[in-house]
């Protein structure tokens, strides 16, 4: 899988594509929104029925970046979409993503039809993909890892 220039390209057996689940870290959410908007007026997609978002960072400040944009997509969409910001101080270190409830509760499990996007530094899209796969079962060709 790979970026596009405005949409994500999809290698997985399971189509059509029907929710997307975005797991995002800091900066990442930026090309993270431009996805949203993409991918959920009625007109630019005709598969897509829902997304989640789950922006993790290690401290409150760090919302600051894209919280208005993203709150203001979420009013827009909000019988499509679902937000979660989720604080992990500790990430950076030995713990984990499933160590965090707030994350642990807003990821979905894999379903037919879902795909995952990872947006975020190496570290953590690494400990993402991991969680994503052992955690949630997603298959690997189900998760997209944009370059950080």
């Amino acid at each position: 899988m790979r970026p596009g220039l405005k949409t994500l390209s999809y290698n997985g057996q399971y189509l059509p594509v029907t929710d997307m689940v975005f797991l995002v870290y800091g900066s990442g959410i930026v090309p993270i929104i431009d996805q949203v908007k993409s991918i959920l007026p009625s007109y630019s997609s005709t598969s897509v029925r829902s997304a989640s978002v789950t922006w993790v960072n290690n401290d409150y400040d760090a919302f600051d970046l894209a919280v208005n944009e993203l709150e203001n997509e979420f009013y827009k969409y909000n019988k499509k979409l679902d937000v979660s910001c989720c604080l992990a101080t500790m990430l950076s270190t030995e713990k984990r993503l499933e160590d965090y409830p707030d994350i642990e509760q807003s990821i979905p499990n894999f379903q037919p039809g879902t795909m995952a996007v990872i947006s975020g530094p190496t570290e953590f899209s690494d400990k993402a993909s991991t969680y994503l796969q052992s955690n949630r079962n997603y298959p690997t060709d189900c998760i997209c890892i944009l370059p950080p």
